[in-house]
C-alpha cells in the first residue's frame, strides 16, 4: 500500500512543461498537497513554479485511478471466467477505452491555451496560463513588466495601446502579457474573458 506523497495528474503539456499535482496517498489519492508547473526533472526532484490548484489535474488524478482499477478488476474477472462468463467482456472493452482516454487524451492543452502559454513562455520562460499563477507570482511578473514598460515609454498606458492596436507587431507579446496579468491582478472577469476570446481568435488565425 502506498503511504505518503506522490506527484500525479499530469496534464496540459506544452514545450515539455506540464502541470502536476502532489497528492497525499493512503493506497489511493486522499488530498492535494500542492500543484506545480514542472519545467524539468533531475536527480534532485522536480523543478518549476508552484501554482494555484489546477482542478483538471486533480480530476485527472482521481479519474485515472478509478478507471484503471475498474479496468484491471474487470479484465482479471474476464480472464478468470472467460469460458463461463463471457459477458464480462462487455464492461471490459469500454473501460479499456476510458482508461486510454483518461491517460493519453484527458487534460490536453487546447489551441487557445497553447497560444496564451506561448506568449508567457516567450517572456518569462514558463509556459503557463496566468489564471494558474499564485497571486504573489502573478504580481511579481506584472511588477517586472510594469517597471520595464515605464522605463521604456515613461507611462502606464499599455492597456490603452493594446486595446487600440497602437503598437508595433514585435510588441504584441509584451503588451498581451501586461494586459492579461493586470486583469488577473484586478480580478476583472470581463477583461479576463476578453483576453480568452482574443486567444481563441488568434489561435485560429
Amino acid at each position: 500500500m502506498l503511504l505518503g506523497t506522490v506527484f500525479t495528474g499530469q496534464v496540459k503539456t506544452q514545450e515539455k512543461q506540464y502541470v502536476e499535482t502532489k497528492m497525499f496517498c493512503i493506497g489511493l489519492p486522499v488530498s492535494v498537497v500542492t500543484t506545480m508547473l514542472v519545467t524539468d526533472i533531475s536527480t534532485g526532484g522536480r523543478r518549476g513554479i508552484e501554482l494555484q490548484r489546477v482542478n483538471i489535474s486533480v480530476i485527472a488524478t482521481y479519474l485515472r485511478a478509478i478507471v484503471s482499477i475498474l479496468f484491471t478488476l474487470s479484465l482479471f474477472a474476464f480472464i478468470a471466467n472467460y469460458d463461463e462468463m463471457t459477458w464480462l467482456l462487455i464492461p471490459t472493452i469500454p473501460l479499456l477505452g476510458l482508461t486510454i482516454y483518461s491517460w493519453f487524451y484527458f487534460g490536453k492543452t487546447t489551441k487557445a491555451e497553447r497560444f496564451t502559454r506561448a506568449q508567457f513562455g516567450q517572456i518569462f520562460g514558463f509556459y503557463v496560463m496566468p489564471e494558474w499563477l499564485l497571486p504573489s507570482t502573478a504580481n511579481s511578473f506584472l511588477d517586472a513588466l510594469q517597471k520595464q514598460y515605464q522605463s521604456t515609454y515613461g507611462s502606464y498606458d499599455w492597456q490603452q495601446r493594446f486595446n487600440n492596436n497602437d503598437y508595433a507587431p514585435e510588441d504584441f507579446t509584451y503588451l498581451y502579457c501586461l494586459t492579461y496579468l493586470e486583469h488577473i491582478q484586478l480580478r476583472n472577469r470581463e477583461g479576463i474573458q476578453t483576453m480568452k476570446n482574443l486567444s481563441a481568435k488568434m489561435a485560429l488565425a
